[in-house]
């Protein structure tokens, strides 16, 4: 099959855009991978620049996510790279703003919450091109964040899995690398559930504690900008010692390539999910699946966001969100790691599989698609 990490191919990207306003120090690149269902998803990016072909993959993570989880959109990415010589936080609202604003007639692209983005953030696109999702609840937002919607999707996608891993979530001890807000509510459903989380790293470290960390405690910690490691209990780690903990579940929730061939051998988990997109390269997935590791891809297991946003945008409540969020998130894991079972494919490549079928079916009818009707 044809690689579905290359960033070009008769899929998309139907258009990238380089946008600049020297003026705010805007440097930005947007990707609309593939719009057959609809208009394109993509989150907001306010992050250390990465490559186009780094763009292209996550641009086609969320095409994939969208399709797998039966939304009538397509997928996207915006990444806002640092202005030069400029602190991280500075202007941000200007050059959110201003990208908002230059994307005023693009109307093929909706933003939507991703690393370093927020509510806030949202609301200033939503004020200056009136497209985007994941909005506070006073411009009609469901506050995807507060209520966890990506960690909720987690949650289910996990318990689902467990089911072919032999083991039960009860006292199943979890690692998680990230503990931004889709890592501090996936621990909290876990925990909630009977899991025991003995570890978290984040940007200034990693936590350890073979009998449990206090979640709550380290939810505090953060809340008030501060990082895992500076609570009072535990053992205190270096940042990338996350990947050596002995646990039986791993969730990768920051960044993409954490687990790389390089490392992958130092895993001891019986199971990753993966809470961020392309928190694996390709390679490390094909090893630990030679290794029967089972891992849930990220287009199938972190869903839970996008589907929110997207019905949030069509006036859907609170239950309804999370109702949506555990019937397709199970659905999509059960069969991803059935087919898993049955015929011995990787798991990424059977959960390609599911969500390529609308895709190509939407494609077949559009004018100046290359792929036939059949």
């Amino acid at each position: 099959m044809t690689d579905i990490f290359d960033p070009s191919d008769e899929f998309g990207p139907a258009r990238i855009i380089q946008v600049r306003e020297p003026s705010v120090g805007l440097r930005a690149t947007v990707i609309i991978d593939n719009v057959a269902l609809g208009p394109a998803i993509g989150g907001l990016r306010i992050a250390s620049a990465g490559s186009t072909a780094d763009g292209c993959r996550l641009a086609r993570t969320m095409t994939l996510k969208s399709a797998a989880a039966d939304l009538p959109h397509g997928g996207g990415v915006a990444m806002l790279h640092p202005a030069p010589g400029s602190p991280e936080n500075a202007c941000r609202q200007h050059r959110v703003r201003a990208l908002a604003c230059a994307l005023r007639s693009e109307d093929q692209f909706i933003f939507a919450p991703d690393m370093g983005s927020g509510e806030t953030a949202m609301a200033w696109i939503r004020d200056e091109n009136g497209r985007a999702v994941g909005l506070p609840r006073e411009l009609g937002g469901i506050a995807l964040s507060r209520i966890g919607a990506a960690g909720w999707g987690l949650y289910h996608a996990t318990e689902v899995a467990l089911r072919y891993c032999g083991f039960k979530l009860e006292d199943a001890r979890v690692v998680i690398q990230g503990f931004g807000t889709v890592g501090q509510n996936t621990a909290r459903y876990l925990v909630e559930n009977g899991a025991v989380v003995v570890g978290i790293a984040d940007s200034g470290g990693t936590l350890h504690h073979p009998r449990g960390l206090d979640i709550a405690e380290l939810v505090a910690i953060k809340a008030k900008g501060g990082s895992v490691v500076d609570s009072s209990e535990g053992e205190r780690l270096a940042p990338d010692a996350a990947v050596d903990l002995d646990c039986d579940i791993w969730i990768p929730a920051a960044g993409s390539d954490v687990i790389t061939p390089d490392n992958a051998a130092r895993l001891k988990a019986r199971l990753v999910v993966e809470a961020a997109d392309a928190s694996l390269a390709p390679a490390a997935e094909r090893y630990l699946h030679e290794k029967g590791i089972i891992c849930v891809p990220d287009f199938i297991a972190n869903a839970g966001g996008l589907i929110g946003a997207a019905m949030e945008c069509r006036g859907a409540n609170k239950t309804q969100v999370l109702s949506a969020i555990k019937e397709k998130i199970r659905r999509n894991t059960e069969k991803v790691l059935q087919s898993v079972e049955t015929d011995g494919t990787l798991p990424r490549e059977a959960a390609v599989r599911l969500a390529m079928k609308p895709i190509v079916k939407a494609m077949s009818y559009r004018r100046w698609s290359g792929l036939s009707a059949d």
